[in-house]
């Protein structure tokens, strides 16, 4: 029987072996610009909360904007970095650098990465700039992943039952 790799396991797998203790370039150590509203929510004092549903496969979906362009990610509290497929980098103008990429080794088996840096991320009205983030090639990753880079820079993540609030 082949051995079947679900994309929960495949996340897991990602955040545990890829990115769980392995700092962006620079050691990590570059200070995190502000969080700052949206420029198409003037005057709020502070970005509006998001509160999203569980789907039934049981992770949390959002689309955020990556440079603008909408991007579905799946939320991953255990990964250090947002993780960009290929093809969503690639939409959204994030590049890394041509040489340096590095091998990574996940359930699904071994993908090629790179660092980047995404100019801007936007989450419902969260506005984050300079966020850390890691390429990923292959086709094994079917949703990018929202990780600790973007999620530690927002006031607060709070899981309630079937609902993940971020403020």
């Amino acid at each position: 029987m082949a051995p079947s790799v679900s994309f929960k396991s495949l996340a897991l797998a990602v955040a545990a072996l890829g990115f769980t203790g392995i700092a962006p370039p620079g050691g990590g150590a570059r200070p995190a610009p502000m969080i700052a509203p949206s420029p198409d929510v003037a005057g709020a004092g502070s970005p509006a909360p998001l509160t999203l549903k569980r789907a039934p496969d049981g992770l949390f979906y959002v689309t955020a904007a990556v440079n603008g362009v909408p991007v579905r990610f799946v939320i991953d509290t255990g990964a250090n970095v947002v993780v960009l497929t290929r093809a969503d980098a690639a939409a959204a103008g994030v590049t890394g650098p041509a040489a340096g990429g590095r091998a990574l080794r996940t359930a699904g088996g071994t993908a090629a990465m790179r660092w980047a840096t995404i100019d801007r991320l936007t989450i419902g009205d969260h506005a984050i700039a300079g966020t850390d983030a890691a390429i990923v090639g292959g086709d094994d990753l079917p949703h990018s992943l929202l990780g600790q880079s973007a999620l530690s820079r927002l006031d607060s993540i709070t899981l309630r039952g079937n609902r993940l609030h971020l403020r």
